[in-house]
């Protein structure tokens, strides 16, 4: 499974369309490479490309906080 299936996995949950993150058509179509950076989605994808690479939890929680701090 590659990690743009597994973030369409995660963005068809109900959280995320009833919270308007995504729509359902959005999902869809969703590119990787998907330029509107949107925080939530952008978090979800460090999530998955670091669990790719078997990335420990602490530094993955430090590189969403880093994304986080300089995109707000």
């Amino acid at each position: 499974m590659t990690n743009e299936e597994l973030l369409k996995i995660y963005l068809k949950d109900p959280v995320f369309i009833e919270n308007e993150y995504v729509s359902k058509e959005e999902v869809e179509n969703f590119d990787w490479n998907d330029k509107r950076k949107i925080p939530i989605v952008e978090s979800l994808k460090i999530i998955v490309r670091e669990s790719a690479k078997d990335t420990g939890e602490r530094t993955t929680v430090r590189l969403i906080n880093q994304y986080l701090d300089n995109s707000l």
